[in-house]
């Protein structure tokens, strides 16, 4: 046991990532020679804030869900519903962030081929990162259940038989679809190669995790607004529903029963064959295919390499090396390096696309069509402002690709190779600039070309908005690259970090949001004005600023480089 303990706690901090949050706290300060580093109390102040909140946000849909669920249910008379959904829901979110995390975890690194040439039993093995996986969807599970508890028991006063109950089907509920996702995870890793590699595994969480955004943000606009009588109509008609998948998976059905009558011995019956049966899918899949998962643990992220026969050579260095110029060649060499991980692209690039699609999911959710757009909006958007607002949005859209704001920490442990090569960092620095713009000017077609699409603007009206979107895009991702030079992150143990743990994409973030705000009061003052006005304003100050920035940035970039010590 002591054995499994120590390897829970080690897939743990994987899961739980405690080492990064732990670089996330501290400061770096320098004193003589030496960098002392302690925790940042206004960072931990920071995090927690954000946590709670994020957490909090959750929550807070979920209890409005339950609040609305239990006034429905009480109105059709079947209370049982209530449980019956929430234990459906929790279900569901288990198999789906569940099946994120099981393969995203299922390979954690060099420490897990150690793991295999220790004298470790396969079942303690898989049985620990078991643990360790579950315990997320264990704490999302109370949690709601949590709430749960506190709008019935506020409603209805039910026995302290109902919270223990509660609790214990909270605990219980996510463990058969853990077991199913480990069920299919194993086979795959087992029997196919395509899957053993790190970033087939990010790709296809990254394409997940946005598909479930989309839809959870498709089932909420849908449902805000609805009448009340429209939903307990939907209820009761549907309640037929979640008996027949009450048959089909049992302890949604269970479920129902314990929380309805949690003081009868019929409950107590009930939450023992609950356990039973929650208990016995983790127990197939670690007693029969333990084996099986530490077999699929070899040779996992091997990459196979040709080697090129000597006549192959000379074909080869004549495609692939050629000539060009320094910073062309510093551009390709950023668009290979964003290439290499995919979820750079997910996270950042992607965003160009990911935007408009939840755009247009949200005009469906709510019923909205080209046909029944006002005219009186539509002879707005062919004004003055209307080419503004078109080409903010679609500025702003081209300067939240997180390129510019990730440049150099992306680079953070090519620095000192750089450093030692005879490159011209400004040239190097302003290559990653260009390379930022590129995608800019690719969600300027699309946010532009969408506007038009549905405003029906005319050709004037839509190389204005594109000069606008132009000089906003260009002026934010520079001072994003002023940013991230000035404070870059620079100690990473995995790539993405370099990314998704960069407190600059926040600043910048809120930087464009109080930008687009200071632009909007401005839009509202000065619609009216002339044209040539209104484009000293968005495109003419931009533009002078970028301009009276671009060559000190690039002695800046120099000089803080050149002082980067790994």
């Amino acid at each position: 046991m002591k054995v499994f303990f120590r390897l829970v706690k080690i897939y743990l901090a994987s899961v739980f990532n405690f080492k990064n949050f732990k670089a996330q706290i501290k400061k770096r300060k320098k004193r003589g020679d030496q960098t002392v580093t302690k925790n940042s109390k206004v960072k931990i102040f920071g995090m927690a804030i954000l946590f709670l909140l994020v957490f909090a946000e959750f929550l807070f849909i979920f209890g409005f869900l339950i609040f609305g669920l239990y006034g429905t249910a009480k109105a059709v008379n079947n209370i049982s519903i209530l449980f019956e959904v929430t234990a459906a829901l929790i279900s569901f979110m288990s198999l789906l962030f569940g099946f994120m995390l099981t393969i995203s975890t299922y390979y954690i690194g060099e420490i897990e081929e150690q793991f295999l040439s220790m004298p470790i039993k396969p079942r303690t093995l898989f049985a620990s990162k078991f643990f360790a996986n579950s315990l997320n969807s264990l704490i999302t599970s109370v949690a709601f259940f949590a709430v749960l508890m506190g709008i019935y028991g506020y409603m209805e006063s039910p026995p302290f038989m109902f919270y223990i109950s509660a609790l214990i089907c909270a605990l219980v509920i996510p463990l058969p679809m853990i077991s199913v996702c480990y069920f299919f995870n194993i086979l795959i890793m087992r029997f196919t190669r395509v899957f053993k590699n790190k970033n087939v595994i990010m790709a296809v969480n990254g394409i997940l995790g946005m598909a479930l955004a989309l839809g959870f943000n498709y089932i909420i606009q849908s449902a805000s607004g609805s009448d009340p009588e429209a939903l307990y109509r939907m209820v009761e008609s549907n309640a037929s529903a979640f008996q027949t998948y009450g048959s089909y998976y049992p302890p949604v059905k269970l479920v129902g029963y314990i929380l309805t009558e949690p003081s009868s011995i019929l409950s107590f019956l009930y939450i023992l064959l609950l356990i039973a049966f929650c208990a016995v899918l983790p127990a197939l899949i670690i007693g029969f295919m333990s084996k099986l998962y530490t077999d699929s643990l070899i040779g996992f992220n091997e990459k196979s390499i040709k080697k090129l026969e000597a006549k192959q050579v000379s074909s080869f260095l004549h495609k692939n090396i050629k000539k060009s110029s320094p910073f062309m060649a510093y551009v390709k060499r950023e668009f290979k390096m964003m290439n290499r991980t995919p979820v750079y692209l997910l996270n950042g690039p992607f965003s160009i696309i990911f935007m408009p699609i939840l755009l247009i999911v949200i005009s469906i959710a709510k019923g909205l069509n080209l046909n029944n757009i006002p005219t009186n909006i539509i002879d707005f958007m062919q004004g003055n402002a209307g080419f503004v607002i078109t080409g903010l949005a679609a500025g702003f859209l081209g300067s939240m690709t997180n390129i510019a704001d990730t440049a150099l920490s992306r680079d953070a442990k090519f620095i000192p190779f750089i450093k030692s090569l005879p490159v011209d960092i400004a040239v190097y620095m302003y290559a990653k600039l260009a390379h930022a713009m590129i995608f800019a000017l690719f969600a300027i077609v699309i946010g532009v070309g969408f506007a038009g699409f549905i405003f029906k603007f005319g050709l004037l009206h839509i190389v204005l908005s594109s000069l606008v979107a132009l000089c906003f895009s260009a002026l934010v991702n520079l001072v994003s690259l002023f940013l991230d030079t000035a404070h870059p992150k620079l100690h990473w143990d995995n790539p993405v970090a370099a990314m998704k743990q960069n407190t600059n994409v926040l600043f910048i973030m809120f930087f464009n949001m109080i930008i687009l705000a200071l632009s909007a009061v401005v839009v509202f003052f000065s619609m009216n004005s002339y044209l040539w006005l209104i484009l000293i304003y968005f495109c003419g100050i931009p533009a002078a600023v970028f301009a009276v920035l671009i060559k000190p940035y690039g002695i800046y970039a120099e000089n803080k480089i050149a002082s980067i010590e790994l």
